[in-house]
């Protein structure tokens, strides 16, 4: 039911202005620590990442799906893994302009995040920031239900960032905080072509855990390249 209600919500908004895709792949082979979600068994990984963002009449869609090949630990050889993140404007919903200061938008902000054996819902408020040098600047605030711990349901704090471009390179990225644990991505890329299309660069991959007895550290440089459509 969870599938269709996405399927469903993705296919009945009415699109709006901007759209933009991308596919990215990256490698490394040192992933060597004892993170059970990144670390492989032989240290190599390929991910394969779809991402789409658009905005629509009441707010904007941001969604990406990971496609993951390496020896894991639970012996399986790939895994699949996708988040869709749907916000509501309230200038949009409200028909008034909410600009103040380096404000720029407030939103209802939700997710849902999908995995073979982990599912995790998430609601609460976003705000978008004018900031100098950035092109995109994001915060938002949420309350986290997952499958897996159902009784101890925990906070997430989303910062997402893109730089803007000096020389043909930039930054882009994110960072996720909860009370359990930190995982954060963040790519250097380098422009190779006219119309911006084409990057080369690199992704470095931080994840922490640390909840009751266990804990677990992931911190990965891999090579990646990308192409927008």
């Amino acid at each position: 039911m969870k599938y269709f209600t996405l399927s469903l919500f993705i296919l009945i908004v009415k699109l709006s202005a901007f759209q933009t895709s991308n596919v990215q792949v990256l490698y490394s082979n040192n992933f060597d620590g004892d993170a059970f979600i990144y670390d492989t068994k032989d240290d190599k990984k390929l991910t394969l990442t779809l991402e789409h963002y658009r905005t629509w009449d009441y707010g904007d869609l941001f969604m990406f799906a990971d496609s993951m090949t390496g020896k894991r630990f639970d012996d399986s050889r790939s895994g699949i893994y996708a988040e869709v993140s749907p916000r509501f404007s309230f200038s949009k919903m409200t028909n008034h302009d909410l600009k103040m200061g380096i404000v720029q938008d407030i939103y209802i902000a939700t997710q849902v995040n999908l995995g073979r054996d982990y599912q995790a819902y998430l609601y609460g408020l976003g705000i978008d920031l004018s900031i100098p040098l950035f092109d995109l600047f994001s915060l938002n605030i949420y309350e986290k239900q997952e499958n897996i711990n159902k009784h101890d349901d925990t906070y997430q704090i989303t910062t997402v960032y893109s730089t803007k471009s000096f020389y043909n390179i930039h930054a882009e990225g994110f960072i996720d905080i909860t009370k359990r644990d930190i995982n954060t991505q963040n790519q250097v890329l380098y422009s190779i072509d006219a119309k911006k299309n084409l990057f080369l660069g690199m992704e470095w991959l931080y994840y922490s855990y640390k909840y009751e007895r266990s804990n677990s550290k992931a911190s990965v440089i891999q090579a990646m390249i990308k192409c927008k459509f």
